[in-house]
């Protein structure tokens, strides 16, 4: 794994988060590197969905949160304190979203939208000729019309395509793709998982990678953390393309994958 700075973008030590009595992540503990692509896998209610909002400083407002150490982009925050993310989301923190109809307004044509967010995020790409050429960059086969398109008129993975331009050129250091390919096709999906990789290790960013499909994560990813009820069973890292697993949970997951029903 590349690692350019020992620095990391995001260190969490002993993060939990509690909704009445039942504890939801319990004593959790992360570490995120500069162009490291981190994946958090487990089965539903494992916990990562609620780990990706706390990172994204958007707790559940019924939860009580607390940690010994969040340190993000050098920034030590005090416990439960989530003030300076207003300052993070979108600019140093962005969100490649499960789906494109989350991230893309229906009504509006693909270029306004384009052209209103890097007007706000990145001014210096906030013209046609630049963003057509980063439409083409991605893979669109045909950006000019995708432009003038709304959404409903391209295919879900180009529309997938877009929300990944706009989030790896928003400048974020720290990228969370959340199951972003989870309603594509097969193939498309690996086109697209490979496409982020490549930008986001150009661009020396972080991703944080949140998804149920082991496969997915063991082809894109640096380090995969193993969750299990809300809590950190293990962290492993990629050994030259195969992955070793300690705990019996890990290996039975690790194995299912290898030789699915």
């Amino acid at each position: 794994m590349e690692r350019t700075s020992s620095e990391p973008i995001l260190s969490i030590q002993d993060l939990n988060v509690k909704i009445g009595s039942s504890h939801i992540l319990k004593n959790f503990n992360l570490q995120l590197f500069k162009k490291e692509i981190h994946a958090l896998v487990g089965e539903s209610g494992s916990g990562k969905s609620t780990f990706a909002n706390t990172v994204l400083g958007l707790p559940n407002e019924e939860a009580s949160v607390s940690w010994e150490k969040f340190s993000i982009f050098s920034e030590n925050i005090p416990s439960g304190d989530f003030s300076l993310w207003k300052n993070w989301r979108g600019k140093r923190i962005s969100l490649i979203p499960q789906t494109a109809a989350i991230g893309l307004h229906p009504f509006l044509s693909v270029g306004s939208q384009i052209l209103e967010y890097f007007s706000i995020i990145q001014p210096e790409f906030a013209n046609e000729e630049t963003c057509i050429r980063l439409l083409k960059e991605f893979g669109l086969s045909d950006p000019a019309a995708a432009w003038k398109a709304r959404p409903h008129q391209l295919s879900g993975g180009e529309r997938q395509r877009i929300l990944i331009l706009l989030s790896v050129y928003s400048g974020a250091e720290l990228i969370l793709a959340d199951e972003p390919t989870s309603a594509l096709d097969p193939n498309t999906g690996k086109a697209i998982l490979e496409l982020l990789r490549t930008r986001v290790k150009d661009m020396g960013a972080g991703l944080l990678f949140i998804s149920h499909d082991l496969s997915s994560a063991r082809d894109l990813a640096d380090t995969i953390t193993v969750m299990r009820s809300g809590e950190k069973l293990e962290t492993l890292r990629n050994q030259g393309g195969s992955w070793e697993p300690h705990l019996e949970y890990s290996r039975k997951l690790f194995t299912l994958d290898e030789n699915p029903a």
